[in-house]
């Protein structure tokens, strides 16, 4: 019943439209971390709807909403702080890809603006891939609303939303080091995407265990 919601919710209000790559969905068994690009806060509804296994998101604490607190815990979000306490939320991330599990990650940090320009990747992505021996599910999302104030007001407003799901990638022979597998992910979205890139592919100064460590306008935090 909750999936025919959700599907009536994302083709009525957004009019989601998916393109899967051959094989992309072929084995969608753990531990595999999903990494999408950030458009708008819907971006996690949309996606969890095109992709066919349970995600568990990682969000930003700062996100958390009290009143939603029965929600968090049904759909299994991992929050994680935008300083060092963030590494709480990577070892619980870590712990449920060893159980072979599905983790959802946005990279970026936070929403891309102006639309259609890639962001940084926090090198922490490279860190979690690395340690967990995960396979990297990519996905593209676009068409999202744009001109939303707030990530929670995308969630009501009407979009043509594409979703993009390409095929996984094994790093784990590829030699690869945690900076490189990040620089890696995003030159490929910069590929498939064919949008600029807002700065460097790599969050600069950041501890590589932070996935979050700068905030909403991309300064870097203070941390404690």
């Amino acid at each position: 019943m909750l999936y025919l919601l959700g599907f009536a919710y994302v083709r009525g209000v957004h009019d989601l439209q998916v393109e899967v790559e051959d094989g992309a969905l072929d084995d969608l068994g753990g531990p595999m971390i999903v990494v999408c690009n950030h458009t708008a806060g819907v971006d996690p509804i949309v996606v969890s709807m095109s992709v066919p296994t349970r995600i568990r998101w990682m969000m930003a604490d700062d996100m958390r909403l009290p009143w939603m607190q029965w929600f968090w815990n049904w759909v299994g979000v991992i929050f994680i702080a935008r300083n060092r306490h963030g590494r709480t939320g990577m070892r619980h991330a870590r712990k449920h890809l060893a159980d072979g599990g599905v983790i959802g990650i946005f990279p970026e940090g936070r929403i891309e603006r102006p639309a259609q320009r890639l962001l940084p990747f926090a090198p922490g992505i490279g860190v979690l891939v690395q340690r967990s021996g995960a396979r990297v599910l990519p996905v593209i999302v676009e068409g999202t609303p744009t001109e939303a104030k707030t990530a929670w007001d995308s969630l009501w407003m009407r979009s043509a939303t594409r979703v993009r799901v390409m095929r996984p990638i094994d790093y784990k022979d590829s030699g690869k080091g945690n900076a490189e597998i990040a620089k890696d992910l995003h030159e490929r979205y910069e590929r498939w995407t064919g949008w600029a890139s807002k700065g460097p592919a790599l969050k600069p100064e950041a501890d590589p265990e932070e996935l979050l460590a700068f905030d909403e306008n991309g300064a870097r935090r203070q941390i404690a």
